[in-house]
């Protein structure tokens, strides 16, 4: 399949998502790796006269990013509040000794507000969209079509 991917201002928290586009199939996936927003448009059922899609959508209630140390890790969106137990096991797991604790991070996103409960976020998760968008045609130039914001690699 083809797809084109690249960045688009997020939904939820109006940083930079990740858009995947299909564009052969017109199946969609946006996904914020600064506040977890979630969005997927996939075929349900294809018959040669239709096709049905499944649209799915979730809000953005913040991210886990676990880096370890041999570059490998885990991304988990929270799907919603933190619970205390949940925080702790999450903690516990960040402070592991094969962990790189330079490169993880908790972070919530409630009623438009982030809170850094551990750890830290890269840099872009600091800049709004527009930031986010001049750095990257900045670093590799502008886009073939305007709507098309590099991504970092």
């Amino acid at each position: 399949m083809a797809s084109n991917m690249y960045a688009i201002k997020c939904p939820g928290c109006e940083r930079a998502a990740f858009e995947d586009d299909y564009y052969k199939t017109d199946e969609k996936y946006i996904f914020c790796m600064v506040c977890g927003y979630y969005y997927t448009k996939t075929i349900e059922k294809y018959t040669e006269n239709s096709i049905r899609y499944k649209e799915e959508e979730r809000e953005g209630n913040g991210m886990f990013v676990l880096v370890k140390i041999d570059g490998s890790g885990n991304k988990m969106r929270l799907n919603d509040d933190i619970s205390v137990a949940q925080l702790e096991k999450l903690k516990a797991s960040l402070m592991e000794k094969n962990v790189n604790q330079e490169k993880s991070y908790l972070i919530s996103f409630k009623n438009g507000e982030f809170i850094i409960l551990f750890g830290n976020p890269p840099e872009h998760f600091h800049l709004s969209f527009e930031e986010y968008r001049k750095k990257m045609i900045a670093k590799y130039g502008d886009p073939e079509y305007d709507f098309m914001v590099p991504i970092e690699g």
